[in-house]
């Protein structure tokens, strides 16, 4: 990921020339667009840089606005409420802008309609206040612990209107570097040392404040320091577009609210404070062997880890308004470097923040590569809080993720599935210029099983429509069959494809029954029977003499009686035929089992004709 930071620092002048009114809109954007691997830290720089304005720049809480991951949409709305306020301001107002996050050349990668850098700039100039500060941390592309990819040239940044006061630009590194997001820092590389610095670690003269200058060419050390052994070292640039006289100074760490953290000078030790969970990194510094470094921090509760070539050593602090704790003072134990320098143990976070600390763990996982694992973690974040946008997304980017495996194998009906569950999951990404190959291949996906589903419905109606499955009973007859001389028939469909058929034989009056099988369930299916004849004579009822001997006498080539249509068994194959108006019919040869007259085995085939009605 290429990865451009523009820093317009216009800041203040000595104090008396404050800016009275001081504004900022800080956004952290993680997830991106769906091709860019999402970052893990974007959050936390947004964070720290509203942390440090707040503290030590002037900004009273109520008038920084933090946006995490925003839609274009809200960024324009957030910057036109502030055009209003300081429209309306009756002093001197300064306004503040960040961004991290994803960016190609182009354009910032949040939800909805691309967001320009020319648009991002434009609407800067154009708003009527005294300062403006703008931070861009832009990123290209993302990969596991850095920002970088393809290189491409630094975005124009064109010199501001004459009627501002001044600007000053810095840049997290030259034309054609890499810029990088560090997982020891748990943030990026130049955003973390211009925060650190600001806190009073680039206060080269002493003099409690923290003047352009000065952040330059800390943040510029420490990145070229920090990013030299990634084999794509950063060097960060800078550009002064100020008027006026004086020194712009960036931040002043004698407020007398806030505390102080002191690294006594005759040492090089790197001292880097965290949280007392040991979860964000708050600022770090470097010993110096000419003079005291000092870190503005706010009350509360710290760890502090020196940083040494073999070991860590930690110790744990409280700090109270107005105090200054010395780093040798401490008491420290030792820990072994893999311990790392940024735990993020949730052992005693409360609810909320081992909450954020699962969600920012999914994202790793999810820049890691690692979709499913990174699935079922937002999963159990949605489970807990519905209300979670972020997990939301990142839900989202992870099935976006799997839709891509299940495409490359050729698995269609879970890329579809999976496509659909993300869209359901982050709507927004129906706007993603990037997703706009994916949902191109959702709606072909959709039509192709729409046509799926059509054609299998139109089959299922076309089931349901065939008589062997919506008809039960019929009524029907044959004529010198298998079955008997003249029968009139009762079927009764057991099943689409079993037949039971009931007849009685008028001429020569005799009961016949049979069950026939017809596996197909189309008009035409073949069919087998078994089935068997017996005459009233048989079963004792005098019904007369008969018009119509029963047997064939080879002698006298004539019929005799008690024979075909007297007591017989008899086995059918044959076609049978089911239309859609009920019309069937039975045609096929049966091969009948006797005793003729004489007492003697005897076996004769016979044509089968029947047809009937169902309804």
């Amino acid at each position: 990921m290429h990865r451009i930071v523009w820093i317009v620092l216009g800041l203040l002048v000595p104090m008396s020339a404050r800016a009275e009114q001081r504004y900022a809109i800080v956004i952290g954007a993680n997830p991106g667009w769906s091709e860019d691997r999402p970052l893990r830290y974007a959050g936390h720089d947004a964070e720290r840089v509203r942390d440090v304005l707040v503290a030590l720049g002037g900004f009273s809480h109520d008038r920084v606005t933090l946006l995490e991951d925003p839609s274009t949409a809200e960024v324009r709305s957030s910057l036109r409420k502030l055009a209003q306020t300081v429209r309306d301001a009756t002093e001197d107002t300064l306004v503040f802008f960040y961004y991290s996050g994803h960016a190609d050349d182009k354009h910032l990668h949040l939800r909805g309609d691309p967001l320009s850098h020319v648009e991002i700039q434009d609407t800067l100039r154009g708003l009527p206040a005294t300062i403006k500060l703008a931070v861009i941390d832009a990123c290209k592309s993302g990969a596991v612990t850095r920002k970088g990819g393809r290189s491409v040239t630094e975005f124009d940044v064109s010199v501001v209107s004459p009627r501002l006061s001044g600007m000053v630009i810095l840049t997290s590194s030259g034309a054609d570097e890499l810029s990088q997001e560090s997982r020891a820092l748990s943030g990026s590389v130049f955003t973390h040392h211009l925060v650190s610095g600001l806190r009073g670690a680039a206060d080269d003269n002493a003099d409690q404040e923290v003047t352009v200058s000065e952040a330059y060419h800390y943040a510029y050390s420490r990145t070229q320091a920090d990013t030299v052994v990634s084999g794509a070292p950063q060097r960060p640039a800078f550009r002064d577009e100020l008027s006026g006289q004086g020194e712009l100074v960036l931040t002043h760490l004698a407020a007398l609210r806030y505390a102080a953290l002191r690294i006594p000078s005759g040492g090089q030790d790197r001292y880097v404070v965290l949280d007392s969970h040991q979860w964000r990194l708050i600022a770090e510094a470097h010993g110096r062997l000419d003079r005291d470094v000092v870190l503005a921090l706010v009350p509360g509760s710290y760890s502090v880890k020196r940083v040494l070539p073999d070991r860590l050593e930690v110790a744990t602090f409280d700090l109270a308004a107005g105090n200054e704790i010395d780093v040798a003072r401490l008491s420290y134990r030792v820990e072994s470097l893999s311990a790392g320098v940024v735990k993020g143990d949730a052992n005693d976070l409360g609810p909320a923040e081992r909450h954020d600390l699962m969600r920012a763990q999914a994202f790793g996982l999810l820049a890691e590569g690692q979709a499913v694992a990174a699935l079922d973690v937002f999963d159990h974040l949605v489970r807990e809080v519905p209300g979670d946008r972020l997990a939301w997304r990142g839900r989202g980017r992870a099935l976006v993720r799997l839709a891509d495996a299940y495409q490359r194998v050729g698995n269609q009906a879970d890329e579809f599935r999976t496509l659909n569950d993300a869209v359901r999951s982050d709507p927004s990404l129906s706007e993603d210029p990037s997703f706009q190959i994916w949902y191109q291949r959702l709606s072909e996906l959709e039509a192709r099983a729409q046509n799926i589903s059509e054609a299998k419905g139109k089959l299922e109606a076309e089931v349901r429509a065939n008589p062997r499955v919506a008809k039960w009973f019929g009524l029907g007859g044959s004529i010198f069959s298998a079955s008997g001389a003249i029968t009139i028939d009762l079927t009764w469909v057991v099943h689409p494809m079993v037949f039971s058929q009931l007849g009685f034989d008028l001429l020569v009056p005799g009961v016949d029954a049979s069950v026939a099988l017809a596996p197909l369930t189309s008009r035409w299916s073949p069919y087998a029977a078994i089935g068997g004849h017996l005459s009233l004579r048989k079963l004792g009822v005098d019904i007369g003499s008969s018009e119509i001997p029963m047997s064939w006498n080879h002698d006298t080539q004539m019929f005799e009686e008690n024979d075909i249509w007297g007591a017989a068994a008899r086995i059918e194959l044959g076609a049978q035929y089911v239309g859609t108006s009920g019309f069937t019919t039975h045609l096929g040869l049966g091969l009948i089992l006797l005793h003729n007259s004489r007492g003697a085995a005897k076996a004769a085939s016979w044509p089968v004709f029947h047809f009937g009605y169902l309804w």
